[in-house]
């Protein structure tokens, strides 16, 4: 008998340029009486001060969040050990959301996320990352109960922010082409409808003509990092959006190289993926990859991001130690350092 598994989902999704403005209508529509406000001394600014000034009356406390970390969450917890909270409210950017995920899920209370960025899918998925004495750690949450992505803030979000989120999203296309090698392979178990959820929006904005971050194709992008984060609620893992092109991306952490952000990371890294897969099974695109990223003028080689040659091929090889039991391109065709190098080349990545 299969393993049944209840995946639990946002009950909530407001995408529009009034979505800040409903907070309060959202609280009342979900019974919150009692609510602790999350947010960054910036977000605060933005619109974290007038949404709480619309619903004072449900905020119990608020707390700005500096360092994103399970002792955060404890400290956090401890002042409310008397408090009657029934909800957290996540205004900020990754690191802000991710704290309140975490809480909210050690409080088993309503979680509401208003993001001011779309860096990357984690604004509706049930994982969080923290980094805990440097390196990167994923932690499993409940995923938000309601996300209300106002396009409005996004649209004038910092760019390179943006670009991110676009190379956090594309990088669905190979993730999904891994773990459907994971099944053929190696028997894994594989969900279409949380393929398709993952990859259907990566492949428009990758097939879009014309790409505007700073106008329409905002929504669509915010859409598709939603979209990745139910992916992987629906999948019971984060296999959706996250292959050897996060291997990579995770590699890259751990040593301590480059100075590029997540999705940056992993827009190259898909480049790479998208090589590999082409060359030994004839399906990947690296050169649509390519040319998406450096149509939004997001970075498309290690030298954009701080990286040199070598590095790159160190963190290359040093992913297959990344979650050993998570089978991709890279333990699949295992390439060695020279072959490697002619990847490099024949992309232009370094």
């Amino acid at each position: 008998m299969p393993r049944l598994m209840i995946a639990e989902l946002p009950l909530i999704v407001e995408i529009s340029e009034k979505a800040r403005k409903i907070v309060g209508e959202v609280l009342e529509s979900l019974g919150i009486s009692a609510a602790v406000l999350l947010t960054g001394h910036k977000s605060y600014e933005l619109v974290g001060a007038k949404i709480e000034e619309r619903i004072g009356d449900k905020i119990l406390n608020r707390f700005f969040i500096e360092r994103p970390s399970m002792g955060e969450v404890r400290r956090i917890e401890m002042s409310l050990s008397y408090s009657d909270v029934d909800c957290v409210i996540g205004i900020g950017g990754g690191k802000v959301l991710d704290v309140a995920k975490v809480l909210a899920s050690e409080m088993n209370v309503t979680l509401v996320n208003l993001p001011t960025v779309a860096s990357h899918d984690g604004i509706a998925s049930p994982l969080a990352s923290f980094k805990e004495n440097g390196k990167p750690v994923s932690i499993s949450t409940k995923p938000p109960t309601a996300v209300l992505a106002d396009l409005v803030i996004l649209r004038h979000s910092p760019i390179r922010l943006l670009r991110s989120g676009f190379g956090d999203l594309v990088s669905n296309v190979t993730a999904v082409k891994d773990w459907k090698l994971a099944k053929e392979k190696k028997g894994d178990a594989f969900n279409e409808v949380a393929a398709s959820m993952a990859v259907m929006p990566a492949n428009l904005l990758l097939n879009s003509d014309r790409l505007d971050l700073r106008g329409s194709d905002v929504e669509m992008l915010v859409r598709g990092l939603i979209l990745s984060g139910v992916a992987i609620a629906i999948a019971g893992s984060s296999r959706p959006a996250s292959g050897a092109e996060h291997k990579f991306s995770h590699a890259l952490d751990y040593l301590g190289y480059g100075n590029g952000t997540h999705g940056e990371q992993v827009g190259i890294g898909t480049i790479i993926m998208e090589y590999l897969h082409e060359k030994h099974y004839g399906i990947g695109d690296w050169e649509r990859v390519k040319q998406a990223l450096e149509k939004i003028q997001a970075p498309t080689t290690a030298k954009e991001i701080g990286l040199t040659r070598e590095q790159v091929i160190e963190a290359l090889m040093y992913a297959k130690r990344i979650r050993r039991k998570r089978y991709t391109i890279l333990e699949d065709v295992n390439p060695t350092k020279d072959e490697l190098e002619v990847v490099l080349n024949k992309t232009g990545v370094a």
